[in-house]
């Protein structure tokens, strides 16, 4: 951990200039967080618990009289800063209450077609390969700079095809998106094809099967690194980044629930979907409460037709 511990205001401003400076979402951002750092107290970011976080969300509701839906975005604010203040090495991310329940609560997930028009745009120019021999006929100058954009133009594909594999785990494993940018090669089992995640927040391990596509997704990066080393090298902010951008070029920019989370409640969603019985569904995801995993409930609502079929037998 760091020494020089920022204040959550000091946080606040890190984590906006990282965000576009000027958008909306990022002008909200900062106006929630002053919000919550008025309710909270301008503390050093260590020095933050649950049950201050508790105290914040009755702070904003009863006083503030901010909305569940409201109060569940700003505390989604405060978990952006505190995470990427975990990400910068000085603290070690604590455990986030519950969101307030919201009237007409409805589940978001990706359709399939959803899903593979985002990861057809992640998977744009992986063919690129440019010939750094025809820079050699130009001025030094130029060669210089044409050799720097196709560089980074290589970088670019290559993080969002990282961007890609994330993705698709997160679609099949329904873990969080924490949980599997943390995850260490010596937790995946591939002999017992599964996950062991051990630090869910829930403080439960879990061994979490994987299907075909995260094997073949995950074997190159699993052959790759040593035991104690992550799997994947991207962060949540570099990850987040790639996430915008893909929802303003697929026309999802006023959608305000597309976003990396969509990818655990698409895996909730198909789950459900496809018969698996609601209990399997929360050790899946790591729910403490099971009333947590009933929001997926309404998916299946010819689920007791099947019923019917066992009674005939």
């Amino acid at each position: 951990m760091k020494t020089k511990m920022p204040t959550l205001s000091e946080a606040t401003r890190v984590v906006y200039k990282r965000r576009k400076n000027g958008t909306k979402s990022a002008t909200n951002f900062l106006i929630g967080m002053k919000h919550n750092i008025k309710a909270l107290g301008d503390l050093p970011v260590n020095k933050i618990t649950r049950p201050m976080v508790n105290k914040m969300m009755d702070i904003l509701k009863q006083e503030h009289k901010n909305s569940n839906a409201v109060v569940n975005q700003k505390m989604g604010y405060l978990r952006v800063v505190l995470q990427e203040m975990e990400e910068d090495g000085y603290i070690e991310m604590i455990k986030f209450p519950k969101p307030r329940p919201t009237k007409n609560s409805k589940v978001h997930y990706l359709t399939d077609d959803m899903e593979k028009e985002l990861l057809a745009w992640l998977e744009r120019g992986k063919d690129y390969k440019p010939d750094f021999t025809e820079f050699e006929n130009v001025s030094k100058k130029l060669s210089n700079k044409l050799i720097k954009i196709a560089t980074n133009n290589l970088q670019v594909i290559k993080e969002k095809l990282e961007a890609r594999d994330i993705i698709i785990c997160l679609i099949d494993l329904g873990c969080r998106v924490n949980e599997l940018l943390n995850l260490e090669k010596r937790f995946v089992d591939f002999d017992n094809n599964q996950i062991n995640f051990n630090d869910r927040k829930n403080d439960q391990a879990v061994a979490v099967p994987m299907t075909d596509r995260v094997r073949a997704t995950l074997k190159p990066y699993y052959e790759s690194c040593k035991d104690t080393e992550k799997l994947f090298s991207l962060n949540y902010t570099k990850l987040n980044t790639i996430w915008q951008i893909a929802r303003n070029d697929l026309g999802y920019s006023k959608d305000k629930f597309y976003t990396i989370h969509l990818c655990r409640h698409t895996c909730a969603s198909r789950l459900v979907q496809r018969g698996v019985p609601i209990l399997l569904v929360k050790d899946w995801l790591g729910h403490e409460d099971i009333e947590n995993t009933m929001i997926y409930a309404h998916l299946a609502p010819k689920a007791l037709h099947s019923v019917v079929d066992v009674l005939n037998d």
